[in-house]
């Protein structure tokens, strides 16, 4: 096992604008941590940091403490799964799965028994000896999976695992990751998603980072939390319109009343509602937003 810590992470390219800005976290040992936003926001290149498939233009990460900065992608005791897949087309699944294992110099009774354990978690036993053009998207998900797990690392790094899926597929592979994660979580896990369905099931923390035309923020996080508290007490604007389906109501109105069981607030059209907030930092006259959830 081992925790993640990101320190004041930046990325940036020849002297551009920041892909990922000021980024600060701690990820504690066997947590499922999803970082989730809008397409561009730098989700998948600060999985990439932490992996070691880019550059740190500034701060530290550290994964079991040590910091690893510097560090080859082979040294830094992490499990990558890409969105491709990245399979060996001219290779079995048998082999795919114990290719890293074999390069490690593990005897192949160990490698024998490892992955047929690893196949049994993931139920691709039947499956050793077909190459992946004979398996179907969802099947080569679990055998890149398989590869990453059989190596029993501190880390799991999933960049986008579900995108090439059909809907009904993905679903049925995130119950999957998610039985995988109760029966072989050990390891710390970073996914990447874009699906904040996905990241509301899956994780047990959020970070939900910035994008738009604001570049000030963009790349920066937004808020981190557990799924509820990002659902039921957003920090900003941007949260509330990205976390939840269907998107958060917001209405502009302006406050009338202040007590200390709620605001109350008058709409454009003059109606009247009261909303269980605490009054602190709101004055009377105030512009506000009100956000109503469908439900």
């Amino acid at each position: 096992m081992a925790s993640v810590t990101l320190e004041h992470l930046f990325k940036r390219y020849d002297g551009g604008a920041d892909i990922v800005r000021d980024v600060s976290l701690d990820i504690a040992d066997g947590e499922f941590c999803v970082f989730v936003g809008p397409s561009g926001c730098g989700k998948s290149t600060l999985l990439r940091m932490i992996a070691g498939l880019e550059d740190i233009t500034g701060g530290t990460l550290r994964i079991g403490g040590k910091p690893v900065n510097d560090l080859a992608p082979s040294e830094r005791d992490v499990a990558m799964v890409f969105q491709n897949y990245a399979l060996y087309p001219h290779l079995s699944v048998s082999q795919n799965i114990s290719f890293g294992l074999k390069l490690s110099g593990m005897k192949s009774p160990e490698i024998r028994t490892r992955v047929g354990q690893i196949a049994k978690v993931l139920e691709i036993e039947h499956l050793l000896e077909r190459k992946p053009r004979a398996l179907s998207g969802g099947q080569r998900q679990r055998v890149a999976i398989g590869r990453a797990l059989v190596r029993n690392p501190g880390v799991f790094l999933f960049d986008e695992p579900l995108s090439n899926l059909d809907a009904a597929l993905r679903t049925q592979t995130r119950l999957e990751i998610a039985r995988m994660h109760r029966e072989y979580g050990r390891a710390s896990t970073v996914y990447v998603t874009h699906d904040q369905v996905e990241a509301m099931t899956l994780g047990d923390k959020i970070v939900l980072l910035h994008t738009g035309e604001d570049m000030t923020r963009h790349g920066s996080v937004a808020q981190v939390g557990t799924p509820m508290d990002l659902y039921q007490h957003p920090r900003n604007l941007f949260v509330a319109r990205f976390i939840g389906s269907p998107q958060m109501n917001l209405l502009s109105a302006q406050v009338v009343s202040l007590a200390p069981g709620g605001v109350t607030v008058a709409l454009r059209d003059g109606t009247q509602v009261t909303a269980g907030v605490s009054p602190d930092g709101l004055a009377l006259g105030a512009k506000v937003t009100l956000g109503v959830r469908s439900e």
